[in-house]
């Protein structure tokens, strides 16, 4: 991780300290909230395909293979324990936590625009946002994530800021004999 943190500490020590404390204000706020790790999942989920679709547009593909690996190699440094289901998802709970992240991430990007910061450096400080906070679940849990973002975006009726659900509870859930295995939803890596 040494050359992600690296790049990371050089992009935030370019957009200076007006932003790195607005960094630091989003996550503190979504950290405020105190979600479950299912709700936590789905307002990142929600944050990272409407990022991906209105700031990223032509270029979804490329945004979520940078936050599936950012992510990856967060979670490889932390080794964070599996999830915890213990309470159902509240959804107003969860798109509350998404408009935190989004209007954060859209906050960034303003004032990143404003003081003339290099693309490059705008989209390494978004991209540390999202996968800081993703990158703190196993590694099952983070391609669920973004499988389900990748289904989300695939679908017409998809909106910026609609909530997207993780499927995490079907994974817990034994297959029966007579399941069709083509219609189930991808459970993590192996």
């Amino acid at each position: 991780m040494s050359s992600l943190a690296e790049t990371i500490s050089s992009a935030l020590r370019a957009v200076g300290p007006a932003t790195e404390d607005r960094l630091r204000d989003i996550v503190a706020d979504f950290d405020g909230l105190n979600l479950t790790d299912e709700e936590r999942l789905a307002a990142i989920a929600t944050t990272v395909a409407a990022t991906a679709s209105t700031h990223h547009g032509r270029h979804k593909s490329v945004y979520l293979d940078a936050v599936r690996t950012w992510s990856l190699e967060i979670a490889q440094e932390l080794k964070p324990a599996p999830l915890r289901l213990r309470f159902t998802a509240d959804v107003e709970r969860i798109a509350d936590a998404a408009e935190i992240l989004i209007n954060g991430v859209d906050s960034l990007i303003e004032l990143m625009g404003a003081m003339g910061t290099r693309t490059q450096d705008r989209l390494v400080t978004e991209l540390a946002l999202v996968s800081r906070l993703l990158g703190q679940v196993d590694a099952n849990a983070i391609h669920m994530t973004l499988g389900a973002v990748d289904r989300a975006l695939a679908g017409k009726s998809f909106r910026a800021g609609a909530v997207v659900m993780v499927p995490v509870r079907e994974t817990t859930a034994l297959i029966g004999r007579e399941a069709d295995l083509e219609l189930l939803q991808p459970r993590g890596c192996a």
